[in-house]
């Protein structure tokens, strides 16, 4: 038979067993800190965005200044010329068949107003006008701290009581990406019917689905697990307002009758089908889902544009059209 070890070899064995487990531990929870901090901050310094040449436009360059002290870069675009709303087809008055929407553009994680250019220029080629701004900690807007959304839903007020003092009788419609669908139903709540149609286009459904999305994404299968508890964890250190940002929860701030169209891929993995179907729900009274098949995230318009296009003009004109009723309701009482 083989002596069993002595006691003091044996305690000595759990005692490292023990230190390297802490040490592990205290690795994974540091390691899962410094991930957890490094996303919630901003991608990049702060640096100039220039005025873009545009052939379908002038863009008014500005800053926008926020209630709790950022600064935000912005643009405005004024629409292409159209006509009118036809009075007798839409059952309104000559006097309020005019007044195409103004379309306040809202950028995914890590970019910046530029990369809503290109829905800019659609947006106005169907009269509409275009507003983009670059949300806090993002582009050539101030401030570090990054939450996915939702502190930026004081950009999305902002960036409406600009378009109401300066464009004043239009309606607005919001249509955001990613995060930006996500600030844009933060804001609900605040706004209330001063907005009148909201386009989210691959949004996420909370912020833990979001995490959990994006590990089991880039990570293989265990530490994806892992890297997720870790993140979970940590989060109410790095994100204090963490069980807040719920977009699932936040769609119900927005009125009744108040249209909202819900843009999402049958690949996307960041932002599931799934989670889409679960924000209808919410507002299924007043609400259109839209699953483009064979598109990733926020490639929507590369997968389909054709039916992408066809969906959000339909969409802006039921908008304008149901502003133009309301309008007129208002002026005859």
């Amino acid at each position: 038979m083989i002596a069993s070890p002595p006691q003091s070899n044996r305690r000595r064995w759990i005692r490292q067993m023990l230190i390297g487990l802490g040490l592990a531990v205290a690795f994974w929870l540091l390691s899962s800190y410094a991930v957890a901090y490094r996303f919630t901050r901003r991608l990049h310094a702060i640096r100039p965005e220039p005025v873009p040449s545009i052939t379908w436009g002038t863009v008014e360059s500005f800053r926008l200044s926020t209630p709790d002290g950022e600064e935000l870069g912005a643009w405005y675009v004024e629409g292409r010329p159209t006509k009118p709303l036809n009075a007798e087809t839409h059952n309104v008055s000559a006097r309020t068949a005019g007044g195409a929407p103004v379309v306040l553009l809202l950028h995914g994680h890590g970019g910046n107003r530029g990369n809503c250019l290109r829905r800019g220029e659609l947006v106005t080629s169907w009269g509409c006008s275009a507003m983009m701004i670059s949300l806090r900690a993002h582009g050539d807007s101030t401030g570090d701290f990054d939450d996915i959304g939702y502190s930026a839903r004081h950009d999305v007020v902002s960036a409406v009581d600009w378009i109401e003092k300066n464009h004043p009788n239009r309606p607005v419609v919001i249509w955001g990406q990613s995060m930006g669908a996500a600030a844009a139903v933060f804001a609900a709540k605040e706004l209330g019917e001063r907005v009148h149609g909201y386009i989210l286009e691959c949004p996420y459904q909370d912020l833990r689905t979001a995490v959990r999305n994006r590990t089991e994404f880039f990570l293989p299968t265990g530490l994806d697990r892992l890297a997720f508890a870790g993140l979970l964890t940590v989060s109410p250190l790095v994100i204090p307002d963490y069980e807040k940002i719920s977009p699932l929860e936040a769609i119900g701030d927005v009125p009744s009758s108040t249209p909202v169209l819900i843009l999402a891929g049958s690949l996307d993995r960041r932002a599931r089908p799934e989670e889409a179907r679960a924000l209808y729900n919410r507002v299924q009274s007043h609400a259109q889902l839209v699953i483009v098949e064979e598109a990733d995230h926020m490639q929507l318009m590369r997968a389909d544009s054709a039916a992408c296009r066809k969906t959000v003009q339909e969409f802006l004109t039921k908008c304008r059209v149901q502003f133009a009723l309301e309008a007129d309701q208002r002026r005859r009482h």
